[in-house]
């Protein structure tokens, strides 16, 4: 063996080295959701740029394995169970029963959920300030009184709300409950429409025509999933349709405020670094996105208020950070 081919077999083993120490420094994340909306593809993308500015970017030093159950539990099962097996450095779960799948069906691996409305409810963490466990994350619980203050501007004169929702969701149970007591302080009844599936949607909502002074959408994804039934009823009885997130806005109803879900996205994707750099989420605290993100998305549809027979007032439209034509 001559000395040049010496040489470069040792340039060859720093190299095969080298890689070796790169493909160590891969982290992997398994990212699910129940199902895929537009709010909660914004939360994955959210997510992977928070990551990105922690220096962890997706083929170079991070790899992604990205599942969506297509709105079935039993999918979403098999997920938990499939990422137990592959056993990723963090698991993000993205809603509230991606994240309950995933806590019962993995053991040990760390979870960073996101767009979980009532992490306590769903008894996922012990406390926000202490998590407990291998789990920790962003809930994405509306500013419910913000938007009831909102809601009340556009329709000074409302005295009841329908609630439209799935009592099976724990976040949709925990939303009805806090919206109930801060309507009551504002002089508001809450009337509920249960819905268990997409397909009672529009039942639910039916029923409380001549009942109501407006109807509200929290953000349950049964219920958003059939968001355009609801606004028919509301345009066809003049009957306003506000929304939990400003999603809804762009898809007819009237008006609201709510999260930047890149950014619930952002937050929970630092909290993933977190870990991946070493932390436990047992010691690093749950936040609630609109107390770390306090600057909301003011939407409010134009012709769906002229079509539900609403004036939005002046000062409504020179707060909106988004006008829909």
């Amino acid at each position: 063996m001559t000395i040049r081919s010496m040489g470069a077999l040792a340039a060859l083993g720093v190299m095969l080295a080298t890689a070796g120490v790169q493909a160590a420094e891969t982290k992997s994340v398994a990212i699910s959701t129940i199902v895929e909306v537009p709010q909660l593809v914004e939360t994955k993308d959210g997510v992977l740029a928070g990551l990105e500015e922690r220096g962890y970017k997706v083929g170079e030093n991070l790899s992604v394995d990205y599942q969506n159950a297509n709105g079935n539990m039993p999918t979403q099962q098999q997920i938990a169970r499939k990422f137990a097996g592959a056993r990723p450095d963090v698991i993000v779960a993205i809603t509230t029963p991606t994240a309950q799948a995933m806590a019962s069906g993995t053991s040990g691996i760390p979870i960073v959920f996101a767009t979980v409305t009532d992490p306590l409810k769903a008894r996922l963490i012990e406390s926000f300030e202490k998590p407990g466990g291998n789990i920790t994350g962003v809930s994405d619980e509306s500013p419910l009184a913000s938007q009831l203050d909102f809601f009340r501007e556009i329709v000074p004169d409302m005295k009841t709300i329908g609630f439209v929702y799935n009592p099976g969701l724990d976040n949709s149970v925990s939303t009805l409950e806090k919206f109930r007591k801060l309507a009551a302080e504002r002089g508001i009844e809450v009337v509920e429409a249960p819905a268990p599936t997409t397909n009672e949607v529009l039942i639910a909502a039916r029923g409380l025509i001549g009942n109501v002074d407006a109807i509200y959408v929290p953000n349950d994804t049964t219920v958003v999933a059939a968001l355009e039934s609801v606004v028919k009823i509301g345009e066809d009885t003049d009957t306003p349709v506000f929304s939990g997130e400003t999603r809804g806005v762009e898809r007819g109803a009237i008006a609201s405020i709510g999260l930047d879900y890149i950014e619930v996205g952002r937050a929970a994707g630092h909290m993933v670094a977190d870990v991946l750099e070493g932390k436990a989420p047992a010691d690093i605290p749950a936040v609630v996105a609109y107390e770390r993100l306090p600057n909301f998305k003011v939407a409010v549809n134009r012709n769906s208020a002229e079509a539900m027979g609403v004036t939005l007032p002046d000062a409504v439209l020179s707060r909106a950070t988004q006008v829909v034509e």
